[in-house]
């Protein structure tokens, strides 16, 4: 038993680089009902589909998403909508500093114009950003971006574990609305794996 717990030691298990789940399937899934459209959807798919679009195009920690703000000096919608700048609240010190991630701005482009209906126009993050603060903007109580949008914890702000599982239920949801069994083993670390995806 202590030959194998030393080997353990020397040779840790490594985590796994590439998801269970498959991002194509998911994303396809976002284009659908009940994701869409924007204008109508449920405010828990609104939420869940925002945190998902907005962990992927980031490629940013839950606790660097949870952080972002919503104040004038924090959030800014370029012209037409063509592209979002977005700011963790002040004084937030990231988890790692020493990584590519420390740059705390997101700067997500507009994919393609707001105006557009094309099927890439139903991902842009930009746009589903702005329909979600719309949406929301009568639960907000602070200025935190993301707002829990019902049950007992309504109104509320979100903390990064139920941000976590916001990001992990949109799959299982995605997967489910194409009919599909989603695989095991999804988790919100498993977003930043997939950060060549370009948006």
């Amino acid at each position: 038993m202590c030959f194998f717990k030393g080997a353990r030691r020397l040779n840790p298990p490594r985590p796994r680089s590439v998801p269970f789940w498959d991002l194509s399937t998911v994303l396809e899934a976002m284009k659908g009902a009940p994701f869409k459209p924007l204008q109508s959807a449920d405010l828990k798919h609104l939420s869940l589909k925002n945190a998902l679009l907005l962990a992927l195009a980031s490629v940013k920690r839950v606790g660097d998403l949870q952080a972002l703000s919503v104040s004038t000096s924090c959030l800014e919608f370029w012209p037409n909508d063509s592209r979002v700048v977005l700011k963790p609240k002040q004084g937030y010190v990231p988890k790692v500093l020493s990584t590519p991630f420390r740059a705390q701005v997101i700067s997500l482009v507009a994919l393609p114009s707001p105006d557009d209906e094309r099927d890439s126009n139903l991902l842009c993050p930009v746009r589903a950003l702005r329909f979600y603060l719309e949406r929301s903007a009568s639960l907000r109580q602070s200025e935190q971006l993301f707002v829990c949008f019902g049950g007992c914890a309504k109104e509320l702000v979100v903390t990064k574990q139920r941000l976590s599982h916001w990001i992990v239920d949109a799959i299982p949801l995605a997967y489910e609305s194409k009919g599909l069994h989603c695989p095991l083993g999804v988790r919100a670390h498993s977003m930043r794996g997939n950060e060549d995806v370009a948006y």
